[in-house]
């Protein structure tokens, strides 16, 4: 039995539609493709969902690649999607995982860091990171890419934006959104609809809420829980930091 509170994966028990959300994600030019090509050895996906990012990177040739992810509808569909790719599948708790192999590469893309709501969640992913990483390894991850200037409630309810189901009908998603400054929680309740703002619900309406954390903040953490910071990116391009880009892609190694 798992001591953490269960993480909420409701969002995602429709694959299908995740996978229309979350769009082609952008491989080729990236760091992390950089990264995972010169990776000598294992290379370790937490929070692997449908497979989006490991998918395409074992397309481009990257081979011993492990995918780990709680949702049990997300992995049947990574299962799916990846067909013959030599991909290894599994399915675990990125706060509680323990495997036989270290890792000369681990990455956490797509605001999974953000999904652990307490400090001791956190400190649960980092040392569940830093116990499979090999020595010269790197961990790279995202962080909600939030400036305080930009923290504004959205109490009511607005248009977010549209997909295009396979079936031909339009899904239009709308929502409120909210801060909880006191447990630094961004929190999301949307819906989506079809064919307009006001048709049929697709789903349930849902609730999504992340963690967020402030740049020093991070680096704090990862410091004290044995990480050091090798660099930081505005993006997966590669690009530099500014004031209006504070940091949204970390690479660290152990220290």
């Amino acid at each position: 039995m798992s001591d953490f509170d269960p993480i909420d994966l409701s969002f995602y028990a429709d694959a299908v539609l995740d996978e229309l959300v979350s769009g082609e994600p952008q491989i080729d030019g990236s760091i992390l493709l950089d990264l995972a090509r010169r990776a000598q050895g294992p290379i370790l996906e937490l929070g692997c969902g449908y497979g989006r990012i490991t998918v395409p990177l074992a397309q481009r040739g990257v081979s011993d690649l492990t995918g780990l992810e709680l949702s049990a509808p997300s992995l049947a569909y990574a299962r799916q999607r990846s067909r013959d790719l030599p991909i290894r599948w599994v399915e675990a708790d990125v706060r509680n995982f323990h495997l036989e192999t270290r890792f000369a590469l681990i990455f956490a893309r797509g605001d999974v860091f953000n999904f652990m709501l307490t400090r001791s969640d956190q400190e649960a992913m980092l040392a569940r990171v830093r116990e499979h990483l090999a020595g010269g390894g790197h961990f790279l991850f995202d962080n909600l890419p939030i400036r305080p200037d930009h923290m504004i409630d959205e109490p009511e309810e607005t248009a977010w934006y549209t997909i295009d189901h396979p079936n031909g009908r339009v899904i239009h998603v709308s929502g409120t959104a909210h801060y909880d400054h006191i447990r630094q929680w961004y929190i999301q309740n949307g819906a989506e609809r079809w064919d307009s703002p006001d048709g049929e619900l697709v789903r349930p309406p849902w609730q999504l809420t992340l963690r967020y954390v402030l740049p020093q903040d991070l680096e704090a953490l990862l410091h004290y829980n044995g990480f050091d910071v090798v660099d930081r990116f505005s993006d997966y391009d590669g690009s530099p930091i500014t004031q209006e880009e504070p940091g949204y892609v970390y690479l660290c190694c152990k220290r």
